[in-house]
């Protein structure tokens, strides 16, 4: 946690600083969010709240860095312990002429619950390519995780995937996403898919629509979990005199584990977004619709922040 809030932190304070250099510019945004959920079948309800932060700098010589950090925790009612995860990730990239790119990427995601003396990590490194010609941005992936405590010698894990934005009109962009992670194991590989389609709409300078739908599946055990989300930002510049916007979301997720039974997780979500530098994000950060257009670099890691 100490180190989540000491790199968002660090962001922060930074952005304005780098910012006054020349051809130097800062892009991206912090949210502090709170989350309601209710799971069917289940008596007890969750309570989240988040914290993400993402920033990237381009020295606009190519070069360009970027990092992602956040912290969930999750407090479930008449149960005596939380549980959390925190995550972060490193990039960075060069630009060539024509809007290609090339980068590099590190993650960690890191889940842990009170009672337990030891936490659960996926490590995610790999090689990055882009294209961007303004209105349309293609991006592609192939790396490895690898998670600590180890799954064993034999036990890899290969990460693919393909994103996309078009900016169809000023105030409308549309995003899609698919990622693999595939599980070579002694007996067998199994697939694990995300796939994931998301759209902002900016009704005018106060009030923006979002809207996030993705469906992460396994195959080995045909488990489906399908989620979607609405919600709507109105901007508070005009009342903290600060460029800063209020969200709600609505959002549900269902399970499907084939024969063993299907479920739904209600959400209620809020968030609070500061954009950092010249351009904020597209979506809140706490967002299903976030979750698509700025994917992370596993297919488990991305199911899991769309969901939650």
């Amino acid at each position: 946690m100490k180190k989540i809030a000491l790199a968002v932190s660090l962001v922060t304070i930074a952005g304005p600083s780098v910012a006054l250099a020349q051809d130097v510019s800062v892009s991206g945004a912090v949210t502090l969010g709170l989350g309601f959920h209710d799971v069917s079948d289940i008596p007890q309800d969750l309570r989240t709240t988040s914290l993400d932060g993402r920033a990237s700098v381009d020295f606009g010589n190519g070069l360009a860095l970027g990092v992602d950090a956040g912290f969930l925790g999750v407090k479930i009612d008449d149960v005596p312990f939380d549980l959390n995860a925190d995550f972060i990730g490193l990039r960075g990239s060069y630009a060539f002429g024509g809007g290609m790119s090339v980068g590099l990427y590190h993650e960690r995601l890191t889940l842990g619950a009170d009672i337990l003396p030891i936490d659960i990590a996926l490590k995610s490194t790999g090689v990055s390519a882009g294209y961007d010609s303004g209105d349309l941005s293609l991006g592609g992936f192939v790396g490895t995780s690898e998670t600590s405590p180890s799954l064993g010698p034999d036990v890899d894990f290969r990460d693919a995937g393909l994103s996309a934005k078009y900016t169809v009109m000023s105030n409308l962009t549309l995003g899609a996403a698919f990622q693999r992670t595939t599980i070579d194991t002694p007996g067998t590989d199994v697939d694990l898919d995300f796939l994931g389609l998301a759209t902002t709409y900016s009704v005018n300078d106060k009030v923006s629509l979002f809207g996030g739908l993705s469906r992460t599946s396994l195959d080995i055990v045909d488990l489906d979990a399908t989620t979607m989300g609405i919600g709507v930002g109105y901007s508070l510049a005009d009342m903290v005199g600060m460029n800063a916007t209020a969200s709600v979301e609505l959002a549900r997720t269902d399970l499907s584990a084939g024969g063993l039974g299907d479920g739904n997780l209600d959400t209620l979500r809020f968030g609070l977004t500061v954009p950092l530098g010249g351009k904020g994000s597209e979506a809140p950060l706490n967002s299903v619709a976030d979750s698509v257009f700025n994917p992370r670099h596993s297919a488990i890691n991305a199911g899991l922040t769309s969901a939650f």
